[in-house]
C-alpha cells in the first residue's frame, strides 16, 4: 500500500491547473459543460490497457480542492459521477477545472455551475464581484469605487489573484489575523508575517474564522515567510474555532522567491465527495465503521499560473481537532483511531484523544478521518480477554495469526512479547532514542524483531542473560512481569495501591523478578490466578493482551 501511496503524491505533484497536452492514448471527457447545483456530472476517459490508476481532480474557481479521487481503469476505460453539493460554500457558482492525469500523462477539461436564473452569479453571495448588493462592489449605486482595504477582514480586499499585499493581515505579539480577498481566500502580506515573525517567541498564529474547516477556505501567504520562520526557527500554527494545525520550522519546503505564495486549504465538512472517498477506501473491509469526522489539508506552492502541490512534510503536522458533543458521545475511543484515507484502502495513523479532541502527528496531507475498527475472531466468542484483544487490535498493536483466529491460549516468545510491548510505546507516541550495536549475541541483524528488542534495551525494558536475549524461547511469567513493569515507567500508570501479593508461591519467584512482581500487582497490572503467581509458566496471548491493556489510559484512540 506504500507503493500505492506513493505513486499517487508523485502523480499529483505533476496535476496543476495548468493544460497539459497528452498523447492520444489518454483521453478526457465530461458529460455536461454546464450543471446545476444538485445534479451530476460523469467524468469519463480512455487509457492505455497497461496504465495505472487515474487521479482525477476538481478544482473550484477560487482554485480550492473540489473533488479528487484515484480510479482504476477497466478494459482501457474509467468513468466516475460526481454530485454537485446544494451548498453554495461547497459549490459555488462559476468555472470548475477537471485534471486527470495517469502515467504521467494529463488531460483537462472545463465546466460551470451555473444559476437557474441566468447571470452565473450567485444573488445571494456577498463576496462575489458580480452581486450587486456588495458594498465593496464598484458598481454599486451605494458606493462610487471605494475598494480600500477593509480591516475588519470582511472580504473587502479586492486583490490580484497572483499577488499579495504586502499589509494584507493584522498581527499582535505574534498572532495574526488574515485579511479576507473579495474571492474569498484569507490573506497575509509580506510586511505583516515580518512583524509577527519578529514578535513571536517560539511560534507564529494564524486565527483563522471559526467556520474555516466547515467551508474549505484557503489562506495564502508568501512563500517567502516560511523560509524567514526557518530562520528563526518558529513554528507555523493555524488555528479555527478550536482546532490547530501546527507545522514545524521547515517542515514545508517551499521556493523564496519573492513572487511564490503558499495556499493552505482546510476542510473538516463531510461533504458528498469525502463520504464517497470514504466509502470506496472502506467497501472492502466491513470491520471498519465511520464516524463522520474527517480532515482535509491541501498545500500549494503557487508561481504565477503554476501550481505544485506539497504532499510530504520535512517534519511531522501536530493536529488537534475539537469533537462536537455529538460527536464525543458516538464514539467508542477504545476502538476509534485516525486513519490516511488514499481512496482504495486505509492506513492506520493512530492519535489520543482527550477532553473532547483527538491529536495525531501528520508526516503528508490529504484526507484524514477517524474510524472504528471493531474486529472480531471466531476463537474469542465469550472469552474473558475478547475485550481488551479487540481493543488493542484497532490500535493495531496486536493481530490475529489469520483473518478468523487469534489463538487466545498460544504461548508467546520473548522476541513476540517485546514487540508487542514496542508497538505501544510507538502507539503511545514515545520516541525510541536512537539504539547504539546490538548487545544481544543471538540476535541477528535481518530478524523481523531486531529493531524491536535492540529499542526496548536501549530503554532499559529488557537487558538479557549474560550477552544473550533468547528470543526464541516461550517467555515466562516472571520475564514477562519485569519488562512490564520497566515499560510502565513510559506510562501514567495509576497505582491501585494494593498490598504486597501473598501467592502461596512467592518463594518460587526468582530474586531479580520479586520487587518487579510486587510492583505489578500493586499498580493492578496483574492478578495471578487467585491463588498462585506460577512465575516459572508461559504466557499466553490473551493473557498478554490483558496485561498490556492494563498500561494505556482509558479514553485513548
Amino acid at each position: 500500500m506504500k507503493k500505492y501511496i506513493a505513486a499517487i503524491m508523485a502523480l499529483l505533484f505533476v496535476l496543476s491547473p495548468v493544460s497539459a497536452r497528452a498523447a492520444a492514448s489518454f483521453t478526457l471527457a465530461l458529460s455536461v459543460d454546464e450543471v446545476q447545483r444538485g445534479e451530476e456530472i460523469q467524468l469519463s476517459g480512455t487509457v492505455t490497457n497497461n496504465a495505472k490508476d487515474v487521479v482525477v481532480k476538481i478544482i473550484r474557481p477560487n482554485q480550492t480542492t473540489f473533488y479528487i479521487n484515484a480510479i482504476t481503469p477497466v478494459q482501457g476505460s474509467y468513468t466516475a459521477k460526481v454530485t454537485i453539493p446544494d451548498d453554495k460554500d461547497f459549490a459555488p457558482f462559476g468555472l470548475y477545472q477537471v485534471v486527470a492525469g495517469s502515467d504521467n500523462l494529463t488531460e483537462t477539461k472545463n465546466f460551470k455551475v451555473i444559476d437557474p436564473n441566468g447571470g452565473g452569479t450567485d444573488p445571494t453571495d456577498p463576496t462575489d464581484p458580480g452581486n450587486p448588493t456588495d458594498p465593496t462592489n464598484p458598481g454599486n449605486p451605494s458606493n462610487p469605487g471605494d475598494t480600500q482595504p477593509d480591516d475588519s477582514g470582511s472580504g473587502s480586499t479586492p486583490t490580484d489573484p497572483n499577488t499579495i499585499p504586502t499589509n494584507a493581515g493584522k498581527t499582535a505579539d505574534g498572532i495574526v489575523q488574515p485579511e479576507k480577498s473579495t474571492d474569498g481566500r484569507y490573506l497575509l502580506g509580506s510586511e505583516t508575517m515580518n512583524q509577527a515573525i519578529q514578535q513571536a517567541k517560539d511560534s507564529v498564529t494564524v486565527q483563522l474564522p471559526a467556520a474555516t474547516g466547515d467551508a474549505g477556505t484557503a489562506l495564502e501567504l508568501p512563500a517567502k515567510s516560511l523560509q524567514d520562520l526557518k530562520d528563526k526557527n518558529l513554528d507555523l500554527i493555524l488555528t479555527y474555532e478550536n482546532s490547530t494545525v501546527r507545522f514545524p520550522a521547515s517542515a514545508i519546503s517551499a521556493s523564496g522567491e519573492q513572487q511564490s505564495r503558499i495556499r493552505i486549504d482546510l476542510n473538516t465538512a463531510l461533504t458528498s465527495d469525502a463520504k464517497s472517498l470514504l466509502n470506496q477506501s472502506l467497501q472492502s473491509n466491513p470491520d471498519y465503521k465511520s464516524t463522520g469526522v474527517i480532515l482535509s489539508v491541501e498545500i500549494k506552492l503557487i508561481t504565477g499560473d503554476n501550481a505544485v502541490e506539497i504532499h510530504h512534510l520535512d517534519k511531522p503536522a501536530v493536529v488537534t481537532m475539537a469533537l462536537t458533543e455529538e460527536q464525543e458521545k458516538a464514539i467508542r475511543s477504545d476502538l476509534a483511531g485516525v486513519y490516511h484515507v488514499n481512496g482504495t484502502n486505509v492506513e492506520y495513523v493512530g492519535g489520543t484523544v482527550s477532553k473532547g479532541t483527538f491529536t495525531f502527528t501528520a508526516e503528508h496531507f490529504s484526507y484524514y478521518t477517524i474510524l472504528e475498527y471493531n474486529k472480531t475472531f471466531a476463537d474469542l466468542a465469550g472469552h474473558w480477554a475478547a475485550k481488551s484483544v479487540q481493543s488493542l487490535a484497532a490500535k493495531q498493536i496486536v493481530e490475529g495469526v489469520d483473518e478468523q483466529h487469534y489463538e487466545p491460549n498460544r504461548s508467546i516468545t520473548r522476541a513476540e512479547f517485546v514487540t508487542l510491548l514496542m508497538r505501544t510505546l510507538k502507539w503511545s507516541g514515545h520516541t525510541t532514542p536512537q539504539a547504539g550495536s546490538n548487545p544481544f549475541s543471538d540476535v541477528a541483524a535481518n530478524a523481523y524483531y531486531t529493531e524491536q528488542v535492540t529499542g526496548a534495551a536501549s530503554l532499559g525494558i529488557v537487558s538479557g542473560y549474560n550477552g544473550a536475549f533468547r528470543p526464541n524461547d516461550i517467555i515466562t511469567r516472571e520475564e514477562a512481569v519485569v519488562a512490564l513493569v520497566q515499560t510502565a515507567k513510559y506510562f501514567n500508570v495509576v497505582g491501585a495501591n494494593k498490598a504486597e501479593p501473598a501467592f502461596a508461591d512467592t518463594n518460587d519467584i526468582s530474586s531479580w523478578a520479586a520487587a518487579a512482581v510486587n510492583q505489578a500487582w500493586s499498580k493492578g497490572l496483574i492478578e495471578g490466578d487467585g491463588a498462585r503467581f506460577n512465575p516459572k509458566s508461559s504466557v499466553t496471548r490473551a493473557e498478554v493482551a490483558v496485561m498490556i491493556t492494563r498500561l494505556l489510559p482509558n479514553g485513548s484512540l
